[in-house]
């Protein structure tokens, strides 16, 4: 409360002392956030960077690998062409888009910095068709004398791009006709027949 004076008039020092620490608080308050802010600054900087760091150290190992896997697959067409398998003019096609791909990736590295997950998909489903056409080379099927896919593998990486299962392959079922097996997510091997475009399952007379 204030004071009375000798004049009998009520001192306002109390008041004035009110507007004097809210004027204090507005000035104190935000420094004091400013201050709690820019301290926690470093550390937020510091975990982000580490974050950062082991994102590109794990996306470098991932290029690293599907390089080698695009080297393998084009060592792999060529071996089966050695062997009579498929045709040579099916092995050069192949290995021309393996080396398509590989070329685009290291471009895609130096322009990019990295290469995406979602390129590294597609080169993976590259590499994973390109083994279920030889498996089924491998397994007396023939692909012809051109450089075309054949039916069962146009179908195969129709199906693969809309299943997406783990070490996905074309096999033959006891009629000798084309399936699609691979792993589903939940672990269980799965198959499905693969059918032409005319929605007829894909068999060899053999």
């Amino acid at each position: 409360m204030g004071q009375l004076t000798p004049s009998g008039v009520v001192s306002s020092s109390s008041s004035n002392e009110k507007r004097t620490l809210m004027r204090l608080n507005k000035l104190v308050l935000p420094a004091l956030v400013t201050m709690s802010l820019a301290s926690a600054m470093p550390g937020l900087a510091e975990a982000q960077q580490r974050g950062s760091q082991t994102q590109r150290t794990e996306n470098a190992q991932a290029t690293a690998n599907m390089r080698m896997r695009l080297d393998a697959a084009i060592e792999r067409v060529r071996v089966t062409e050695q062997h009579g398998k498929i045709s040579p003019a099916r092995s050069a096609a192949v290995r021309r888009q393996l080396a398509q791909a590989q070329s685009q990736m290291e471009r895609l590295r130096r322009q990019q910095g990295f290469v995406s997950a979602a390129e590294l998909a597609s080169y993976d489903r590259m590499v994973v068709a390109v083994d279920a056409e030889l498996g089924a080379g491998a397994s007396g099927h023939s692909y012809g004398n051109d450089a075309l896919p054949s039916a069962e593998v146009v179908a195969f990486q129709r199906t693969d791009a809309r299943l997406h299962y783990r070490n996905a392959s074309i096999e033959y079922d006891a009629k000798n006709c084309a399936v699609y097996q691979g792993s589903a997510p939940n672990g269980q091997v799965r198959r499905e027949p693969l059918r032409g475009t005319n929605g007829r399952q894909i068999c060899t007379h053999r």
